[in-house]
Parts: C-alpha cells; structure tokens; sequence
C-alpha cells in the first residue's frame, strides 16, 4: 500500500529543497555563501574528516574507503562508547586493527562536542530496541524481526543477540559489501558463535518501483505473522518523496497482519513538515499507528519517534506490545515550544495556584538572604546551608511560600500551599542539548505591557528592523510585515501563534499563563521571557535564550572564553533590543494608563492574540474577586502597599553576574513607587538598563579598537579554531547530517 502524497512528486522533491521564496528577502551571504561561515566551516572539517578516514583506512579494510558517511558514526560510536557516553562494546572492533589504537589513545576524546547528534540519536534507538525485544511479544525466545534501513556500520544487530531474533539491514550495495568485510572480521577474530544479520544490498529509491518488503520475504526470509520493529536512523534525507511513500505504506500496512514498532530518529518530510507532536501524530493516526513518544530537532527536520501499529486483536490487551512500550518511553507532549509542563490552556484564569520564577538559581548563594517582589508584596528568598533547600517568606508578616530551584530557577508557589505540584513547573525535556544564555532586563512599565510586547509578533518586523539580524529564515524586516502568515493555535500548555513568511515555519510565540512568553521555531532556537511582576509600573524579565548543541557550536564551547563572548554579545543584543521596546511600550503605557484609550483595537495582524491575552487577564481578576492583582495574596486577603514600601524598603539586589553589574537601579523604591504616571516616569528614561548597556557599549568600542581589521580578526579566529578542529579531524567527521 503506498501513501498519498499531499503534493505531486516534483512538487514534494521541491519541498525537500527548500529553493528560495519570491516573497522572502534575500539572504545576507556575505564571503561565506547562503549557509554563512559556521556552515561553510562545517562543510570544510567534513571533508578533511572524509580524507582523515581515508588514511585510517589505508592499510586495511580498503573495501570500506568509498563508505565515508558510515565511517563516521562508526568511528564516532567507538570514541563515544570509549569514554562512557554510549553502551557500545562492538565499534571498536569493527574499526581497522592497524589505526583503532588511536582511539584508546585518546587522540579524539578533544572533539566529543561534534558527536552530540550521533549519541542522542544512538541512545534514542537504543531506548525503542529495549523496550521491544523486552515486550511480551519477543521475550523468553519468542521469534521477532528488525528491520534496519540506511543499516550502515550499526552495531545492534551484534550487540542484541538472543534466541528468535532475526536482523535484517538494507543499506546501499557497497555499503554492505563493506560491512560484510568487517563483521565477518568481527566473527573470525572476536566472537565466532555470533549470528550475524542478513544483509541486503538495496537502494531505498528503488521503492519508487519494487516493494522491499516482499523482496525481504521472497528472497531473505522476512516474515509477515511475528513482531517487528522498523528502524530508520539518518537516511530519508537521501531518499525520493515517491520512494518514501511507498516504503511508508509498506511498513505501516505490515502493522494490520502483525504486531509493528516504529523507531525513527530521521526525516519525514515531505509527510511530516515541522517539529510539532500534533502534526506527526496526526500523520501517524491516518495510517492506524500511535506515537507513543517524539521530539524533534531543527526545525522538524529530524524526528525522533517511537511508535506501534493499531494491530488488529491487541487494543487494551495488557500484554500487547503498544501497552508494554507506552509504559517505558515518554509520552509526548503535543507543545509548539520546547518547555512544557501539565497546566493546562483550559484552566480557570487565576494569578493564583501558579508558580512564578523570581530569580536564576545563579544569583543565589547559601544562607544569604535575596530580597525581591512579587505582586508588590516584600518577599526574601534564601538557600540552605547545603544549598538545596529554598525557602520563601513575606517581609511583611512571616508568612512561608512553598519554593523550588529547578532548571536553574528558583520558583515560589502564589497558592494554596497543600495544590503546589512540582509537576506543573514549566520544564525544558532536553537542557543538556541546549546551551542558555541568561540576562535580566528590568523595566518601568506594568508587566502585562511586557507580555503583550512579546506576544506581538509584527511588532518584530517594524520596530526592530535593523536589529535583528537579516538572516534569511527570519525575515524581520518591515518590507515582510504585509507577508507575514499568522496561525493561532492551542497547544496542550498555552496559546499562540505559528508565524510563517515561507514555506517553512519562521516563528512560534506561545502565552504560558498567568506571566510566561516563549519564543521558538527556527533551527531549535527558543527564548524564554518570564516576567515578573514586581509591583505596580515595574518589572524584571528573566530572559533565558537556548541555543541548539550542533557539532559546532558544542566544539567551540571548548574554547576557553568562547561561552563568555557569546554571552556577552547576545546580551548587547538584548540590551538593544529592551531599549527599543521600553520606548514603545513607555508610550502605550501613558496612553492607556494616563489618558484612558483602550487596550486593544483587534484590527491589526496579530492582534487575536494580544486580545485573548487581555480577555485571560480580566477573567483572572473576576476569578480571584480583584480589581487588580497587586497587595492581594492567593487566599483573599490584601496587603496596605504603603507598609510593604516601610517594611522593606531594600532594591531588588543588583545582579552578580556579567555585564549586569550596573543593570538593576539601585534606589530604595525598586520594584514599587507610591505615586507615578507614565507621563512623568521619574528620570526612567532612558530606561532602568541603560546604565549597563551604555557601560557595555564602551566596553566593546574599546576592544574594537584594541582589535586589528576585521578581516585579519576573522582570520585569526577561523585559524585558531580550524588549527583545533584539525588536530581531531576524524571525530569531527561523525556529523552524519547533511
């Protein structure tokens, strides 16, 4: 059974492509070309890993030369499984006996940065093997089939050996020539009672015309009445839209005459576009399998999924193979943003039984009391003696708050103490894949101004043009806004919108009630923008940007001082952009606040959003019995906000890390003032981060100046790090992603 394909096959081919868009600026290529220098850079270490691999291989295996792309997840497991990082007790010896010491030697533990994407991937598969070969259906000897397609040098089909298993790998003829070479290798010098698979020499786009799984039956044995699990790893790139389908039909019919399992960390374009759980959940559903976990990465442009046909007879049976693989793999989480958490959009409105982050765990140190606000109301944060614990209490009366540090933020529940579920903190599923750039930014404006700001997408193209980078995918620019193509949506945690200016998604912005925006969509880039609010007319905002661990940006983190520079530099970029949204949002703030005009006209693009954003606020306040959220407590009671002003009178402490030394203001009313409007903003314009963006601008003028030109900067920095990247050019070469 093949699938229908949505577009025609040239179309779909297209898709894959990605050629440029009429309708989109054109790229800032610069000497570099379209991918810029860290593709170009990319691209240069794949090659010279290509011809490290051929001397690798020079004296022996010469059948595995032409195979480079393999070598490098071989190699890349070997150094992986080595230092601990992979249970791969085989890649070492599969590798050549003439240079293979060079790994235990250690010659490319330096690079392990780049072999990020094949461990997560490895670990991933790993995880759907387990949990299938330990299954009711394959356990005590049962018999059950893998399927592996793009199989290259895997290593399972050795590593996995039990009574009733049977491996099949499809992969490219010379490929498996190569790898008969060295698992006959394998059984002559290492083991030889091991039961190799059988291999088939296959091109994947030969699906366009035969089917491979009755070539699997007819000529290899493959059997349609036992379990069986399909593996896709890192091929589909390489693989026609019309091939796909067919294949894909294939498997998936499999699943209606036998119990099936599906395990891909790969591409499924043009089928599944983007990153989302809905939509590949969605794709899957049509063909009667259910995705039992997923993630993705770049955009959508790798899937990792795991999951099981809707066979015939097994729904509900405890037994059954969905049931035992439910139970040991993550369930998804259908969430356009990378943070999720169980709160749910359709929650009643309320500022309350929420949980609101206050500060970075970074600015807390042990048994040192920090003092800041929350809704005006005085509150003192402080760690243990073991720096664990965190406790929370009121300034005005003692009164404790249930407070948690978790993922680098330190939470304080507004709620009833007994409903304060440690579940429903918005949680990040893969930090460790990300590298976060932490900034404060504190401001003289309400907090919801701040919200609504981020939730404005449009806003993006017209007032920071110039300011954020023209990068091609993003598109920010104010010759874009008429092209920019809004979709609201409901995922399972907030609200939003998908912002498209192509074919491709370019932005996702998501309201995580009562105070959270995020920002994601591109290549695994996201922004997390939790605003406090402090007390009447002031804010702090703690931004927290990821940035995706790709091969080359993990390697360059191993540079000394790197982590600081990049830091640096997306904190002048933050800086600048703070600045431009104060002075829009101190004026939209005069306007409704001092001359009455209402909030939201809803005429404008984007604007549905900012107005259920508005209609959640005023639904919180009718819930709570509040006519604003400031001085009250989750319980119903109020604070006088001139005793919380005498009670502690201290500044929200100056942030102790970075650039941000001079970033807070340092005056007694931080966070509240008595009496204020916003057409007289008490000397806080320019705004309250001025002081440390003007300091950090000085800053960087001088080592501008202390700089040569930036051509030979340029070139001293490519030098250092391609003279790095050298000296471990093999390990380099295990990014096996196009």
């Amino acid at each position: 059974m093949a699938l229908k394909l949505e577009v025609n096959p040239q179309a779909a081919a297209a898709l894959l492509v990605a050629p440029e868009d009429a309708n989109m600026p054109a790229a800032s290529q610069g000497p570099f070309g379209k991918g810029g220098a860290l593709e170009w850079l990319g691209k240069v270490f794949d090659k010279v890993g290509e011809d490290v691999l051929t001397v690798l291989h020079l004296w022996d295996d010469k059948a595995v030369q032409d195979s480079s792309k393999n070598l490098q997840v071989l190699w890349s497991r070997a150094v992986l499984a080595k230092n601990g990082e992979l249970p791969d007790d085989v890649a070492y010896d599969l590798l050549p006996r003439s240079t293979r010491h060079v790994v235990k030697a250690g010659l490319f533990d330096g690079v392990s940065g780049w072999l990020e994407w094949v461990a997560a991937r490895t670990h991933f598969l790993n995880q759907g093997c387990d949990a299938f070969l330990s299954s009711p259906a394959c356990a005590g000897g049962k018999d059950c089939q893998v399927v592996i397609f793009g199989a290259g040098f895997d290593t399972r089909s050795i590593r996995y050996q039990r009574e009733g298993l049977r491996f099949f790998e499809v992969d490219l003829p010379s490929t498996i020539e190569a790898k008969r070479v060295v698992q006959e290798r394998y059984r002559d010098e290492v083991d030889p009672n091991v039961r190799l698979p059988t291999r088939v020499g296959f091109d994947l786009n030969g699906c366009e015309r035969t089917s491979l799984l009755d070539l699997l039956e007819r000529e290899h044995g493959l059997r349609r009445d036992v379990p069986t699990l399909f593996i896709s790893e890192a091929v589909m790139f390489y693989v026609k839209p019309k091939a796909i389908a067919n294949l894909y039909g294939e498997i998936f019919q499999f699943g209606q005459q036998a119990e099936a399992m599906y395990c891909f960390t790969d591409s499924m374009r043009p089928f599944v576009q983007g990153p989302f759980s809905d939509e590949i959940m969605r794709f899957m559903d049509a063909q009667s399998v259910d995705v039992l976990s997923h993630t993705a990465r770049w955009s959508g442009a790798v899937q990792f999924m795991h999951a099981v046909a809707r066979t015939p007879g097994t729904a509900g049976r405890p037994t059954s193979l969905a049931e035992h693989v439910r139970a040991r793999v993550e369930a998804p989480v259908n969430s356009y943003a990378p943070e999720r958490c169980t709160r749910q959009p359709s929650e009643t409105p309320s500022f309350s039984d929420a949980w609101y982050a206050l500060a970075y765990s970074s600015e807390l140190r042990p048994k040192t009391p920090y003092s800041t606000r929350l809704f005006g109301e005085p509150l003192t944060l402080e760690l243990a003696a073991d720096g664990k614990k965190l406790s929370a209490v009121s300034a005005i009366d003692g009164t404790e708050y249930v407070a948690v540090n978790h993922q680098d933020l330190a939470y304080v529940w507004r709620g009833d103490p007994a409903k304060a579920d440690v579940t429903t903190l918005p949680t990040h599923p893969t930090p460790e894949q990300t590298h976060a750039v932490e900034t404060i930014l504190d401001y003289g404006v309400d907090y919801k101004y701040i919200v609504e700001n981020n939730l404005d997408t449009p806003h993006l193209y017209w007032l920071h043009d110039g300011s954020i980078p023209p990068i091609e995918s993003l598109g920010c620019n104010r010759d874009n806004i008429a092209k920019i193509g809004l979709r609201f949506f409901t995922d399972d945690v907030g609200i939003g919108h998908i912002g498209k200016t192509s074919k491709k998604v370019t932005k996702v912005v998501r309201f995580d009630a009562p105070n959270i925006v995020r920002h994601g969509g591109v290549s695994g880039f996201s922004e997390e923008f939790n605003i406090i609010p402090l007390g009447p007319q002031r804010t702090r905002v703690l931004l927290r940007q990821r940035f995706p661990k790709g091969p080359i940006l993990t390697t360059l983190l191993q540079i000394p001082g790197t982590a600081a520079l990049l830091q640096f530099l997306v904190r002048q970029w933050n800086f600048q952009i703070g600045l431009e949204d104060y002075s829009v949002m101190q004026g939209q703030a005069h306007n409704i606040d001092d001359l009455g005009a209402v909030n939201w006209h809803g005429k404008s693009t984007g604007d549905d959003l900012i107005v259920k954003y508005w209609k959640w606020v005023f639904a919180a306040r009718e819930n709570d019995g509040f006519a604003s959220e400031y001085y009250t407590r989750w319980d119903g009671s109020t604070l006088d906000a001139a005793r919380c002003l005498a009670v502690q009178p201290i500044p929200v402490p100056i942030p102790s890390h970075g650039s941000e030394k001079q970033f807070a203001r340092a005056d007694g009313e931080h966070g509240v003032r008595a009496a204020y409007l916003q057409s007289a903003p008490i000397a806080d314009y320019p705004p309250i981060n001025h002081n440390g963006f003007t300091t950090s601008e000085s800053q960087l003028e001088s080592l501008r100046k202390a700089l040569p030109s930036p051509t030979a900067f340029g070139a001293t920095i490519a030098g250092l790090t391609g003279g790095l990247s050298l000296a471990n050019a093999a390990a380099n070469a295990a990014q096996s992603f196009p």
